[in-house]
């Protein structure tokens, strides 16, 4: 799934140590429920896929709109033993090589990056460091001047069509990470409080690169450990009785597996998988959803489903409830056990 919609708020904040990067990728595919428009809505941070990134030279404000473009950050390629990194933060994540990225003072409340890119298949990282756990910074990005999204500060960010926020390949595109504002969270709610003079706020551009080029993790030493997860999140077979999950065939996890099924509307679909790779999910031979592993760690993966008429917009599917469906998952490069659930609306119709 390429655009996030989900706004939801990390209890821990990245210290900028290895060790918190790794608990966020972790993070990176729980996107449950999401409501976006893939190919044509820019939508909200997701702060649920909160990757932290990279922080070079610190941004001076009021910089002249025309400077030159931030150079790309001079990667290390191929897989070692310890993970490549910059400035102690991921250098490759969410299936992307980070080339370029910048840091200011957060009570700036402004970070501009321009680059150059050299594909549209874009993802931003931005983050906020060095405020209190219970404080929530808020903030808005845009690029060219054009309204790209808005939340948390600390989020990821994959939109499917750059080209018509005006990002052409080979032009300079200048993104702008404004702070809006903060909160801070307690037993009664959250409640704006001023933006904190200490901390920073980073910006970073990554470029997505081919599967094969990305450096994935080595395999873990022996057999995999079994899927985390049977049922979505809240979901038990009392609460979800109408659930349907199709899992990968245990003989060959690589053969697509096909299943046809009386049609309920679904709130939700949820994914997982073992190991690195993707799952293509086609619905009537239609493509509504990717599933995205990056590391062995099992995170979900969701997607949303056809609950308010979200497919027919965006793919022209028009399923009725008890229609036969034929639901096919396929995967790609993965070499573990995966598993899809679907989730019906409770009380929708089908057999």
């Amino acid at each position: 799934m390429n655009l996030t919609d989900l706004k939801q708020t990390l209890d821990e904040r990245s210290d900028g140590s290895t060790a918190q990067v790794k608990h966020h990728l972790r993070l990176r595919g729980v996107r449950a429920k999401v409501v976006a428009r893939r190919r044509r809505r820019i939508a909200t941070w997701a702060t649920a896929v909160v990757v932290a990134l990279v922080a070079t030279a610190v941004a001076v404000p009021g910089l002249r709109p025309d400077v030159t473009p931030t150079p790309a950050v001079t990667p290390t390629p191929g897989v070692t033993s310890s993970p490549s990194t910059v400035m102690g933060f991921p250098e490759y994540a969410v299936g992307s090589h980070v080339v370029s990225a910048t840091s200011a003072a957060l009570s700036e409340r402004r970070i501009e990056l321009t680059m150059v890119p050299t594909t549209l298949d874009l993802v931003v990282f931005m983050r906020c460091d060095g405020v209190a756990d219970d404080l929530m910074v808020d903030g808005k990005l845009t690029v060219n001047g054009k309204h790209v999204a808005e939340g948390s500060c600390n989020g990821t960010l994959r939109p499917a069509d750059w080209a018509e926020k005006g990002v052409v390949v080979g032009k300079p595109a200048t993104f702008v990470g404004t702070i809006t504002g903060a909160q801070r969270s307690g037993d009664a709610g959250s409640v704006s409080v001023p933006v904190p003079e200490n901390g920073t706020v980073a910006l970073a551009i990554g470029e997505r690169i081919p599967f094969d080029q990305y450096p994935l993790p080595p395999r873990p030493a022996g057999p995999l450990g079994p899927l985390d997860h049977t049922l979505p999140a809240g979901c038990t077979e009392a609460l979800c009785p109408n659930v349907v999950i199709i899992r990968s065939d245990p003989a060959d996890p690589t053969r697509p597996v096909r299943q046809t099924l009386a049609w309920r509307t679904l709130t939700s679909i949820d994914m997982i998988a073992q190991t690195p790779g993707l799952l293509h999910l086609r619905v009537g031979g239609v493509e509504v959803g990717t599933g995205e592993w990056w590391d062995y760690e099992m995170a979900g993966y969701g997607t949303y489903g056809d609950e308010g008429g979200e497919w027919k917009r965006e793919y022209g599917l028009d399923l009725s409830p008890g229609d036969q469906v034929t639901v096919e998952v396929v995967p790609e490069h993965i070499t573990g056990a995966w598993q899809v659930v679907f989730t019906p609306v409770p009380g929708s119709a089908g057999g």
